[in-house]
């Protein structure tokens, strides 16, 4: 067992790896503008493994080999000994394994004037969770917005954060710059109608300099995949103190 002010590592359950393969697809595909409008699958452990599948739109061996390991965590070694036992065919065939493998968080109770206070104490849990990554947070109070924060780190309230208490948040909608990976669309599109037609008109000079040229857009448009998004949001939650209310109403606590 792991374990720090505020968050402590407990084995995990096979419930609990359900419930972050749902909430980890449903973030991703979210965030990616894919399936957000889809209508929610139904899994329970009890579920046949191909609907667990089709709730995650998992539809290939290496998408589920590389996904499953990102969203939870798992090493290479460890995800092949999870999956090389007797054939599986129903969702806790598939969890139970990987829960023996992974631990999942338990927020620490905390008092404050003499009264535990569970949205308190998940909201230190979110503040350890920034400090380790080394984001400062020496003005992070509870009234503090979070557009700033999920905007430069995106990946800590979809991954640490939103795994306090997986399926809580609601899906994210992330807006990208004007710069965003539409570019590589607009360059290819720009190359084939207009440079293309001209270099094979003036020989390989031009089309040496259309490669350059396409070469280019590329590369800018790589670059932006990097940038901060220009706005990241959680259905309505504005501050941390929502977040953090909100966390409370699913988090596992312990005094």
């Amino acid at each position: 067992m792991k374990s720090s002010q505020t968050i402590i590592e407990v084995p995990a359950t096979p419930e609990y790896v359900l419930l972050v393969l749902l909430d980890q697809s449903r973030q991703y595909w979210s965030k990616s503008s894919l399936f957000s409008e889809e209508e929610e699958i139904p899994v329970t452990l009890d579920s046949p493994l191909e609907t667990l599948w089709d709730a995650c739109h998992l539809y290939d061996s290496g998408f589920i080999c590389f996904f499953t390991k990102d969203w939870l965590g798992l090493s290479e070694s460890d995800w092949t000994q999870a999956v090389a036992g007797p054939q599986m065919n129903t969702v806790r065939d598939f969890c139970e394994p990987i829960a023996a493998r992974i631990t999942m968080p338990v927020i620490s109770l905390e008092s404050f004037i003499g009264r535990t206070c569970r949205p308190a104490s998940a909201f230190l849990a979110v503040r350890s969770l920034l400090q380790e990554a080394g984001v400062d947070i020496t003005e992070v109070a509870p009234s503090t917005s979070i557009s700033k924060m999920t905007r430069r780190h995106l990946g800590l309230f979809l991954g640490p954060i939103a795994k306090l208490a997986p399926g809580v948040l609601p899906a994210v909608q992330v807006k990208r710059p004007v710069w965003d990976t539409n570019w590589i669309g607009t360059a290819a599109i720009l190359y084939f109608l207009i440079l293309c037609p001209l270099s094979v008109g003036y020989g390989t000079a031009a089309y040496l300099l259309c490669m350059f040229v396409l070469a280019c857009l590329l590369i800018a448009a790589y670059g932006s995949k990097e940038r901060d998004p220009a706005r990241v949001r959680f259905g309505n939650l504005q501050t941390f103190r929502d977040l953090s209310v909100l966390i409370a109403q699913r988090a596992v606590f312990q005094a």
